[in-house]
């Protein structure tokens, strides 16, 4: 076939085609998708949300139950970090803390463990990844554990937290005879930890409370 032949055949299909309605629906309807595509992306809810994570310095919260020896760790597989956001479906941004004034009354009578607020989206519960906690401050306990912030007909927030503390030297004999432990047995450190979820309002400042730590939570709707 000469190079004549096939100039004349590829306009009769391009012709045929187009008469025929062949590329335009097609057209039509990759752009009728797309359009679908960012219009639900547009009314994806977006949250700023504030957390403040704080332990007890009180004593008494170590026998006021007896805590589980062992405890199921937080799934923190695929969570999206702080330190290094990566890109993610939540397009997570860090913001300025609005929560100041009141982690400062905090700090007065308790230990700041961690205190972040940034920006995300809020999809439904399977599809909204969580968002990993750690320990920003120095000190002898340590935190870990997940935040999800999704959207079903409300905002709800849901945490796993992981908190290992050291046992105070002064208790030790009170928290061994509480735990039923031979005090020689008895761990330098112990965890603990919070399993909760709360549908939440945005302006709500929650209280999630634990003997031995407490998380402040407080969301407010971006568009």
């Amino acid at each position: 076939m000469t190079i004549s032949a096939k100039n004349e055949q590829a306009q009769f299909t391009l012709d045929f085609l187009f008469k025929k309605g062949g590329v335009l629906p097609i057209l039509s309807l990759v752009m009728g998708l797309m359009a679908c595509y960012s219009t639900a992306q547009a009314k994806t809810p977006n949250y700023t949300i504030e957390v403040i994570v704080f332990e007890n310095l009180a004593l008494k919260g170590w026998t006021e139950e007896r805590w589980p020896d062992e405890i199921e760790l937080p799934n923190t597989e695929n969570s999206v970090s702080l330190s290094t956001p990566q890109k993610s479906r939540l397009y997570l941004k860090k913001r300025k803390s609005q929560l100041n004034d009141v982690a400062a009354k905090v700090a007065k009578n308790y230990r700041i463990l961690f205190h972040q607020a940034w920006s995300q989206n809020a999809y439904s519960p399977k599809k909204t990844p969580t968002v990993l906690i750690e320990s920003d401050r120095s000190g002898s306990s340590n935190l870990l554990g997940t935040v999800k912030l999704y959207k079903t007909r409300f905002a709800h927030v849901q945490f796993d937290l992981e908190v290992e503390k050291r046992i105070p030297s002064k208790i030790r004999e009170a928290v061994a005879q509480n735990q039923q432990v031979d005090l020689e047995y008895l761990p330098t450190h112990w965890r603990f930890n919070l399993v909760e979820s709360r549908k939440i309002k945005p302006g709500e400042l929650h209280y999630i409370d634990h003997p031995l730590f407490g998380i402040l939570v407080k969301i407010h709707k971006n568009n």
